[in-house]
């Protein structure tokens, strides 16, 4: 599982941008995105409801599982199987989705 950070540059890496055309893509600056992916900025509602609108897809669908890692030996058989499906889904995200971006960048 991926944290924020890590799936947001996934999903930049796999669209095949820098941060600055990713950056462009969703109206912010080279600066934020490159903080975000660093994980010295929080991502905003904002930019996480651009980043869903390029991608085509709902906002939590990119969220659900921020929180994965935290008592992950504590986790119910339920909460194990909630996990692998959002895996699964960042997944989707960065094969699928990512190629949505390039459309935006010009």
């Amino acid at each position: 599982m991926y944290s924020f950070p890590e799936l947001i540059k996934k999903i930049r890496e796999a669209a095949g941008m820098t941060q600055a055309d990713f950056a462009r893509a969703l109206g912010v600056s080279a600066v934020l995105i490159a903080m975000v992916e660093t994980g010295q900025k929080e991502v905003s509602k904002n930019l996480l409801r651009k980043i869903a609108e390029q991608l085509d897809v709902h906002p939590s669908s990119i969220t659900p599982f921020l929180f994965a890692d935290e008592k992950k030996d504590t986790l119910s058989p339920v909460e194990k199987k909630f996990i692998q499906w959002g895996e699964q889904l960042q997944e989707h995200l960065i094969k699928d989705r990512a190629k949505l971006l390039k459309n935006h960048a010009a």
